[in-house]
């Protein structure tokens, strides 16, 4: 089909020169740590933030709207100096470096669509929403490449007749979740400050730390190229040239967002409780994130009619910035998560037991991170790969993240999607728009949705923000 998005104009918001604190001078390269060379061959994170205008909006030019997000966003770039450098390999060493150069930037489009802002979700009553998957990536910049060097990061902004949509693509190896929505809120911050009316409005942040010797650890640089040799073979290409004249077929996606109220995470929560048994559950209430965890996993393997003994996977990041020795400092805005890898039967999921056996799994993997971060750590990367495609739910984001409160002055986004969700058994969590909510975003093939979305959704009264 034709894009529906139409690229206005691309240009590039440069990172300013040294001269400040925090500012980094030219040609500076940042060594990266194993917890980021892992991720040299990962496709871009990419995020869509949606904001209806409202009717005081209703006489801001376009033009204001993206001065406005490109002067912040050039504000901001000194104290995130890797997001706008480039990933690229170095023969001599053998490894790979975030360069900021001369001509360091972060590229910026403007674009135009004629679609309907609200038609790109549409809401039904249980709270949940369906997604129109061809124009989602539309909204996003292409910041791929086959072939280092490649981009840290890029911004889209698109016009609609009502509102605007604020497009992000981010390169894994420049930080994690944390860091990444830690600069989206220094990012609007700092333009809700620079259109303050008030003198007297100011804001601060917590300068964030990129320097890699606070996750250093006996052994690290090998790691480094270990963990490198598997994500990427064949430096400089990151992306192995296709085999053969037949390249293999896309599956074809079936994508929802179900937003979860404070009351039906504690019905859920009370179900997993009664069904392991508080002994076993422990006096705390489950983490929202182990109970989101296992009721995906669970909902995943009965969509897809496991019943067998072949294991089915589950896999998500831990957080280990506590955990480290030293300890990391809450301010570090490299990567610093660690993967968990978790199995059962396909029969043990599907079972009358099966969501009290995922939780716990779940959660003593998470607890064997934190006893020992770097524990199997030469075997990430192949350990999810030997989790084969259609029998592993993949887990990324926290409840905790906070994508709704990123408000650049125009209000508070209607929607936040996850738009790089591209296999089946993806999931995206993070805290919803209300108080006390979590929004979860999934992918799986077209035939299993309808028994997913059955056996996910929790009716307990919807969170809905109207487009």
């Amino acid at each position: 089909m034709p894009p529906a998005v139409r690229t206005r104009r691309s240009t590039v918001v440069p990172l300013p020169s040294a001269g400040g604190t925090g500012t980094p001078s030219v040609d500076v390269v940042v060594p990266l740590s194993p917890l980021d060379t892992r991720w040299a061959a990962l496709p871009p994170v990419c995020h869509v933030f949606l904001f209806p205008a409202a009717a005081h909006q209703q006489q801001v030019p376009f033009s204001d709207v993206v001065r406005g997000l490109k002067s912040s966003l050039a504000a901001v770039l000194p104290a995130f100096h890797t997001l706008a450098g480039e990933l690229a390999y170095s023969p001599e060493l053998g490894t790979v470096t975030i360069v900021c150069g001369e001509d360091a930037g972060v590229a910026f489009v403007e674009a135009e669509t004629d679609l309907d802002l609200a038609s790109l979700v549409v809401e039904d009553d249980d709270g949940t929403a369906d997604l129109d998957l061809d124009a989602l990536p539309q909204l996003v910049p292409d910041i791929r490449r086959e072939v280092l060097p490649a981009p840290m990061f890029a911004a889209q902004v698109t016009e609609f007749a009502r509102g605007i949509a604020l497009g992000v693509a981010l390169n894994h190896v420049a930080t994690d979740g944390i860091g990444f929505f830690r600069f989206m809120q220094m990012w609007a911050a700092s333009a809700v400050a620079a259109g303050a009316t008030s003198s007297d409005w100011t804001w601060t942040w917590t300068e964030p730390l990129h320097d890699r010797r606070f996750v250093r650890f006996d052994g690290d640089q090998e790691l480094a190229r270990r963990l490198l040799r598997q994500a990427a073979p064949d430096l400089p290409r990151i992306v192995p040239k296709q085999q053969g004249a037949t390249p293999h077929r896309p599956l074809l996606l079936s994508r929802r967002t179900f937003t979860f109220s404070a009351h039906a995470l504690r019905r859920l929560k009370q179900r997993l409780t009664a069904a392991a048994g508080p002994g076993v559950v422990g006096a705390a209430a489950p983490s929202t994130f182990a109970t989101l965890a296992a009721h995906g996993w669970v909902s995943f393997a009965l969509a897809s009619g496991f019943t067998d003994a072949a294991p089915v996977f589950a896999v998500f990041l831990a957080d280990c910035r506590a955990h480290m020795s030293p300890r990391v400092p809450d301010a570090y805005a490299g990567n610093c998560v660690v993967s968990c890898v978790v199995a059962l039967s396909g029969a043990e999921l599907t079972g009358a037991d099966g969501p009290a056996l995922a939780f716990l799994a779940i959660r003593d993997a998470a607890a064997e991170v934190k006893r020992d971060p770097l524990a199997g750590s030469g075997s990430w990367i192949t350990r999810f790969r030997a989790a084969p495609p259609g029998r592993k739910v993949v887990l990324a984001g926290s409840p905790r993240f906070p994508a709704y409160a990123v408000d650049f002055g125009f209000g508070r986004p209607a929607r936040v999607e996850r738009a790089s969700l591209d296999q089946d058994g993806a999931m995206a969590i993070f805290a919803g728009r209300e108080a006390g909510s979590v929004q979860a975003s999934v992918a799986v093939t077209a035939g299993k949705m309808p028994v997913f979305h059955r056996m996910f959704a929790v009716k307990s009264g919807s969170n809905k923000a109207r487009l």
